[in-house]
Parts: C-alpha cells; structure tokens; sequence
C-alpha cells in the first residue's frame, strides 16, 4: 500500500508540475528609435529663493567625452507656466576632450513672487538624443 501512494503521490507531483507550465508569450519586436551619451554634467544656480529683480549665477559643467563629443549646450528657463527660452548657448565643438568645462551665465529674475523658474541644460552630441539636466528655483 505504501509503493502504491508513494506512486500515486510521484505521479500527482509530476502532473501537477506539468500542467503549471505554461508558455511565455511571444514578445513583440522592438524598434530603436535612437541613441543618447550621458556625460558628467550639472546645473547649479547661486540662490534657490532668489527675490524679484535680483540677478543670480547659473553655473552649468560637463565633462566633454572623447567618445562622443559634445557639441553644443544650451541653457534654457521657464518661467511659470510660459514656454522655454533660451538664456545662452555654447559651441562646444572644438572644445578639450575628457575635461570639465564650465560656464556662468547671469539671469535677472523678472518673474512674481512665488513663481517657479525651470532652468535646463540641454547638451546636444553627435547622438540623436540630447541629455537634460534640471534644476529649479522658486522667487520669494
């Protein structure tokens, strides 16, 4: 009696693994839209709560890869609920590889207390896509 249940039991064991397997579905194809470097980059500003009329320090770094050379960084602001602008541009296409490179550039905050400004650092490359960095002040 006991081979028969051990038996019955292997049986059951096998059956029930069995029958718990089920097939992966087919994962669709995908399709690569682009490519993006990343690099060592960063968007600092001199005062997080600046107040209205006052001008502060915008300070964006990036190391410049050999690999895929930037070519240019453009710092942009949005102001509240407004599009984005362009505060200043750099030409990074003859600059020194595998360095860090900074710039400073002034802003006059013209926007009401209690308004966001978005400043981005957007760094353009040979790669389709551009790399983002971001940072946000808020006028008191």
């Amino acid at each position: 009696m006991k081979i028969y249940s051990l038996k019955n039991l292997s049986i059951l064991i096998l059956l029930v693994a069995f029958m718990s397997c089920d097939d992966n579905e087919i994962v669709p194809d995908y399709e690569m839209k682009g490519t993006s470097t990343s690099t060592v980059a960063s968007i600092t500003v001199s005062n997080t709560k600046p107040v209205v009329s006052e001008t502060i320090t915008t300070t964006v770094s990036f190391v410049n890869p050999s690999d895929d050379p930037v070519k240019s960084v453009v710092l942009k602001a949005k102001v509240g609920s407004e599009a984005y602008i362009d505060v200043q541009s750099f030409d990074e296409s003859s600059a020194a590889k595998e360095k860090k490179i900074t710039h400073e550039v002034q802003y006059s905050v013209s926007a009401a207390a209690g308004t966001a400004i978005v400043f981005d650092m957007v760094i353009t490359s040979q790669k389709e896509y551009p790399q983002v960095i971001r940072t946000t002040v808020t006028v008191k």
